[in-house]
């Protein structure tokens, strides 16, 4: 049987043997909607547990926006249009509009990377801020959580009269979920915010995964610094396989977010009924695979179906290569999951970037991962902690030689966008 999978801006086709796949899982088909733009300005409208946005924006002569980085396929040039269309019609200036770009710790967006974003015409016509972690005086600090987490986050956010942010929720690695909070507490977070909300005991809390909210002490933390630093309304989307909008959720950032992810976990949850020897995935296509750095949420996704000691081959393009050069470094340094274990989990030990590295050890501790790219050089597929495949093939004849011929093989081809579980 032929399956296609997202890789960079295209697919990959590959071939498998009939007799072995056990299932292909995928997200429920859910209809995108007819019209977007009109569920998204009755969403402004008639939004959920909050007052209408230009209700908040009445009188005021400054607003953020929120928006995630190149690495979160939102579909900002449909959501941004309608919210400044009411920020500005609500008496809110166009010069009093800024849009901060959540970009945690990664890299800015700018320049062509930013029209892309966004589209060429809000990028000329708006206030673009990247945030930037790592200056200190940037940030407005707010305390410490009650688990000791300090509250850093950007000091333009956190002084805006009013505070909107945007995103789309899709299964995440940690946090259970991504979008609402999370878009805030770490895409706007201080560089030893992100650290603490990223170090050993809270990605190692059997809650902190795929799908869950209730007991993820991650989500909890993230909903908590969200609380005490304010967001006045979210405009979070669910998406399809072709990134076209499926629903809307705006209004108080908990209760819109967490009805958006009861939607979200109907359709994106699929399951088999016995572990599998192997299991094929991807990283979800550009930008989530778009570098290495992005592709654990691919392997992490596919371990909860993988039998202990079982196989994941994982397609993720990495058009744009390794990912950060922090991320690169620990590389240099850190040669295998075992010598990760000792060094950051059990000595409780943060770096930056060390939290991806952290969730690629998760899955290795359990299962073989194999990595098929087209993006990385020689050298930098040396450094790899999985596996890395000279091609599709080649990774599945491996792992077809050490399963035997009756290994049960599934396939998620659209990776970290179904929320793969033992039924």
């Amino acid at each position: 049987m032929y399956v296609t999978l997202p890789f960079g801006r295209t697919t990959r086709r590959v071939e498998l043997p009939d007799a072995l796949v056990v299932k292909v899982l995928e997200a429920e088909p859910r209809a995108a909607l007819a019209d977007p733009r009109t569920a998204l300005e009755q969403a402004l409208a008639q939004p959920i547990a909050a007052a209408p946005l230009a209700e908040l924006a009445g009188g005021l002569r400054e607003a953020v926006v929120v928006v995630c980085d190149m690495t979160r396929p939102v579909p900002n040039r449909t959501i941004l249009p309608p919210i400044l269309r009411t920020l500005e019609s609500a008496g809110v200036p166009r010069a009093g509009i800024t849009i901060l770009i959540a970009t945690g710790l990664h890299r800015p967006n700018t320049g062509s990377e930013l029209e892309e974003l966004v589209g060429a015409d809000l990028a000329r016509t708006y206030r673009f801020v990247n945030h930037r972690a790592g200056v200190d005086g940037e940030q407005v600090h707010l305390g410490v959580t009650g688990r000791g987490t300090p509250i850093e986050v950007d000091g333009l956010y956190a002084r805006a009269p009013l505070k909107i942010t945007t995103g789309y929720i899709e299964p995440h690695l940690m946090a259970g979920f991504s979008g609402g909070r999370k878009v805030v507490a770490i895409g706007c977070g201080g560089e030893r915010l992100i650290r603490a909300v990223h170090s050993p005991r809270f990605i190692e809390h059997p809650d902190s995964t795929e799908g869950v909210l209730d007991g993820n002490i991650l989500h909890d933390e993230l909903t908590e610094i969200t609380r005490r630093v304010g967001m006045d309304f979210i405009v979070n989307v669910t998406l399809d396989r072709n990134r076209r909008i499926t629903g809307v959720f705006a209004g108080h950032f908990d209760t819109a977010f967490r009805r958006g992810c009861a939607c979200a976990r109907e359709s994106v949850r699929d399951t088999v009924d016995a572990l599998c020897d192997i299991v094929v995935t991807s990283c979800g296509g550009f930008p989530q695979d778009c570098t290495y750095y992005q592709s654990a949420k691919g392997l992490t996704g596919a371990m909860h179906i993988t039998k202990p000691g079982g196989t994941i081959i994982m397609l993720s393009a990495c058009d744009q290569g390794f990912g950060g050069d922090h991320f690169r470094e620990l590389h240099r340094t850190v040669h295998t999951h075992e010598q990760f274990t000792r060094e950051f989990v059990e000595g409780d030990r943060t770096a930056i970037d060390q939290w991806c590295m952290h969730n690629f050890t998760r899955a290795l501790r359990r299962c073989e991962g194999v990595l098929v790219d087209r993006g990385l050089s020689e050298d930098e597929r040396a450094l790899l902690l999985p596996k890395s495949a000279p091609s599709f093939e080649s990774a599945l004849e491996s792992a077809l030689a050490r399963h035997g011929p009756d290994a049960r093989i599934a396939v998620i081809p659209d990776g970290p966008n179904v929320l793969a579980q033992l039924a």
